[in-house]
């Protein structure tokens, strides 16, 4: 792709970004007045988020859709490549999700308003008593029936490799006894690569993997976790 080119579509990307977190962002606020739950600021939040891909030029390919719960919620267990991870998954995936996200985002303007209304959960990852409090609400909202979406690597990849997973989402899933949905996302990292903010249009695949439940004994919820890395990376070649 040309340098100019490069250039077209990054300054696409971030008009349109720009344009549509004040638009949606203020109706997701809205709906978050209407309906205290989050479920319709969320649909606006999604909305937002397929906006994005298509306008973008990023086309979303859901693989293993039938392995999706619709009658219960689920943790979805991720790997991380890009921003569009994020984006793919809350605008194609079709049930409630709710995100755990750096307590920053909240202070952006329209788009933080949409994420409180949206019943996304705010953490501050240095601070251990606030961490834990994220955690505590994490387990309030899939109680409540939302699907919670973990990146256990911690941060975006910066070669493409899966890193080791943190513990976190098997917690979260023996105590809320949710199953966890491994997902591998494909091709997102060469969207927007880690340190840059150049926009390459391409494609991402989503591929949902059969839902593993969680075990009550922490030396196995442990391995449950490790199983589902390898069923991610084995997607993921």
């Amino acid at each position: 792709m040309s340098k100019l080119v490069a250039i077209y579509h990054t300054a696409r990307f971030w008009i349109l970004i720009s344009f549509l977190s004040i638009v949606l962002g203020f109706l997701a606020i809205l709906a978050g007045l209407i309906d205290k739950s989050g479920n319709r600021a969320h649909k606006v939040s999604s909305l937002w988020c397929r906006l994005l891909c298509k306008l973008n030029g990023v086309k979303v390919e859901i693989v293993g859709r039938e392995n999706i719960l619709t009658d219960r919620p689920q943790i979805f267990v991720s790997n991380h490549q890009g921003y569009f991870d994020i984006f793919a998954l809350s605008g194609y995936l079709p049930v409630q999700i709710r995100w755990v996200a750096k307590s920053s985002l909240f202070k952006i303007p329209f788009l933080g308003g949409a994420m409180k209304a949206s019943g996304y959960i705010p953490v501050v990852r240095d601070d251990r008593k606030k961490a834990y409090e994220a955690f505590n609400k994490t387990l309030e909202k899939v109680k409540e029936g939302s699907s919670i979406i973990i990146f256990p690597e911690g941060t975006r990849s910066e070669d493409g490799e899966i890193g080791p997973f943190k513990k976190g989402s098997n917690l979260i899933a023996s105590r809320s006894k949710c199953p966890m949905v491994p997902v591998t996302i494909r091709g997102s990292g060469d969207i927007i690569k880690k340190g840059s903010a150049v926009i390459t249009p391409g494609s991402v695949q989503v591929i949902i993997s059969p839902p593993v439940e969680p075990s009550n004994d922490k030396k196995e919820n442990e391995e449950v976790l490790q199983s589902i890395r390898h069923t991610i990376i084995s997607h993921h070649c």
